[in-house]
């Protein structure tokens, strides 16, 4: 059911490390650029938000679950306060943003995780050309990729798996948005548990940049549908908090 193997083996799943001998699939969704159907706001009324006010406005662990609490970071690019993107890349922010991250799990095994990272820019400007950035490099991420094991720092093992990803624009009314769709496949001989699903949730207004992650571990006959819909609340709680 596990490996054997005497070197831990470890899951990376879209921030979440599944250390230990619990194996793990990952596999990412498709990308192809979306029709153009963001909506924003226009320049002059686009609000100028304080890094304390979004702060406080981000969602808590209760937000997201009851069982949740936060975490270290372990999502690579929440680590490097970098924004996540497909295949668990990372998006460097330009400029110099007041940057706050977090991360939010119940189990490695199963359960809701929830990771986070706000960039509070000094003007909108600076913040449309970091969503611009944003949106190119997701939209041109790959359909399909399979991302070979490969070893981590501390004697760890970082799992193959296959990627699918797509990306899209979408309508919510006074933010630009864009969505990405990630769906992760480990060998069913690592885990029994053995795929991820992953929705990013990539949006601007004003001065601000956010950017959520909601992911599940599930079993190989799971649909990713539950795990979209719990992303599009969260997204709905949080994009209240900001109006």
């Amino acid at each position: 059911m596990f490996p054997r193997a005497r070197v831990p083996l470890v899951l990376l799943a879209a921030g979440l490390v599944l250390a230990g001998c619990g194996g793990g699939g990952h596999k990412t969704a498709k990308s192809a650029s979306p029709p153009a159907r963001t909506t924003s706001v226009s320049p002059s009324a686009a609000p100028s938000y304080a890094p304390p006010r979004v702060a406080s406005a981000l969602l808590s662990g209760r937000d997201v679950d009851p069982h949740v609490t936060e975490q270290p970071l372990s999502t690579p690019a929440l680590k490097d306060h970098a924004v996540p993107s497909c295949s668990l890349s990372a998006i460097k922010p330009s400029g110099s943003p007041d940057v706050k991250v977090r991360e939010f799990n119940t189990s490695r095994y199963s359960g809701a995780n929830f990771g986070q990272i706000s960039l509070t820019y000094p003007d909108a400007a600076a913040a449309t050309a970091m969503f611009a950035t944003i949106r190119a490099k997701v939209t041109a991420c790959p359909a399909k990729k399979h991302v070979p094991q490969k070893t981590l720092p501390g004697r760890r093992i970082a799992l193959a798996h296959d990627d699918t990803w797509r990306a899209s624009d979408e309508t919510t009314p006074g933010w630009s948005r864009v969505r990405g769709l990630e769906k992760s496949v480990f060998s069913p001989s690592s885990s029994v548990i053995n795929l991820i699903y992953r929705v990013y949730d990539y949006v601007t207004r004003g001065n601000v940049v956010l950017v959520s992650m909601y992911w599940e571990r599930v079993g190989p006959k799971a649909s990713g549908n539950p795990v979209e819909k719990k992303a599009t609340s969260l997204l709905t709680k949080q994009l209240g908090r900001l109006s």
